[in-house]
């Protein structure tokens, strides 16, 4: 009886350790976006400011717009990586055997065209992929995805955890 006790508990302690992997995983990833963002902003003089938009939409012209912004994208990067551990990775893994970074990289750059590129962009009036706003747009939100996916991917696997394997 007690090794099926330990071995339930074993159990709830790797998921419960992924899950909060992917939390980490998440937040540092979009910590690195907004690195990214700064430096992407910097070299090209657009001010493609992603959390000030996403603050407005929920807040409108409110002085806490910035920080509900960042409050809904940080929530945002947590909730993609935590679909990037859960649902992309065993299927990506199943389909290619790499490093679980370059899997992060496929995934960032997936977000961007779908959900960027042709769902936000578009839903803001900015049009497909940003063009409306900048020539650069497409190539800055690509950046900052890609990087967003590199950084999950090299967290996910400093873990040790084989995530795909569960």
């Amino acid at each position: 009886m007690i090794k099926i006790e330990n071995l339930v508990t074993q159990k709830f302690s790797v998921k419960k350790s992924k899950f909060l992997n992917l939390v980490m995983a998440g937040l540092l990833g979009t910590l690195a976006f907004y690195v990214a963002a700064y430096v992407d902003m910097a070299v090209t003089g657009v001010p493609l400011d992603i959390t000030v938009v996403l603050g407005m939409l929920v807040a409108g012209e409110h002085e806490s717009a910035q920080i509900i912004g960042h409050v809904f994208h940080i929530g945002n990067g947590i909730g993609l990586t935590l679909f990037f551990g859960y649902v992309f990775l065993p299927i990506s893994t199943r389909v290619m055997k790499r490093r679980i970074w370059l899997h992060g990289i496929i995934f960032g750059i997936i977000v961007t065209v779908t959900a960027v590129w042709f769902g936000m962009l578009p839903a803001l009036g900015a049009g497909i992929a940003g063009l409306n706003i900048a020539p650069e747009v497409p190539a800055m939100t690509m950046f900052r995805h890609v990087v967003f996916g590199v950084v999950i991917g090299l967290v996910v696997k400093s873990k040790q955890v084989i995530f795909y394997a569960n």
